[in-house]
């Protein structure tokens, strides 16, 4: 088998596997600036022609990727200064009536229990008490600056609760994947 062959054998089962699931965008690879930059941008413009819709789209779409940046246990250095941005995955799957919205990275099994138990307190709560926690949430000190409310605020940006999991790499590794839908 010559080089070119072996380089892209399975390319089209994905290929394949991601038309069967509606995929319309993905990307995996470290969440720095410059890329959020490109994919908001091309999300923005691309997947939606009501402006309401697409800035609900749109904060979800940088809450989850900030997440990713900012808390995935794998990291890229940057060539620019000394900081690493996290590595990670997204998917956009289009429906009829909605889009699915996919996240995952790799998280400290601790984070990831942490992870867990806050989706599912943000999954019991109705909007005004999702407003309230995004309220107390903010008060806090949280030791990655920002007010750690990106998960309430993709809840309530997307109206829907939040779909996640957890797989298990190892004894201190998780994979942490987190979908949410968005009405048309």
């Amino acid at each position: 088998m010559d080089t070119l062959t072996k380089r892209h054998n399975g390319t089209l089962e994905i290929l394949q596997l991601m038309i069967k699931n509606n995929v319309v965008a993905s990307y995996i690879g470290p969440f720095d600036g410059d890329i959020l930059s490109l994919l908001a941008e091309n999300i923005k413009g691309s997947l939606w022609g009501d402006a309401k819709q697409g800035k609900r789209f749109f904060k979800i779409f940088i809450e989850l990727a900030q997440n990713i940046s900012l808390y995935s246990a794998e990291k890229t250095p940057t060539k620019k200064n000394s900081s690493a941005f996290g590595e990670g995955s997204l998917i956009i799957s289009e429906y009829e009536d909605y889009f699915l919205f996919s996240a995952g990275n790799v998280v400290d099994t601790k984070t990831a229990k942490a992870l867990t138990k806050k989706c599912e307190t943000i999954n019991t709560l109705d909007r005004i008490g999702q407003r309230k926690l995004k309220g107390e949430l903010r008060e806090k000190p949280h030791e990655m600056g920002g007010g750690n409310i990106g998960l309430v605020q993709v809840a309530l940006a997307s109206k829907h609760e939040l779909n996640y999991k957890i797989e298990t790499i190892s004894d201190t590794k998780s994979f942490y994947i987190i979908s949410v839908r968005i009405d048309k």
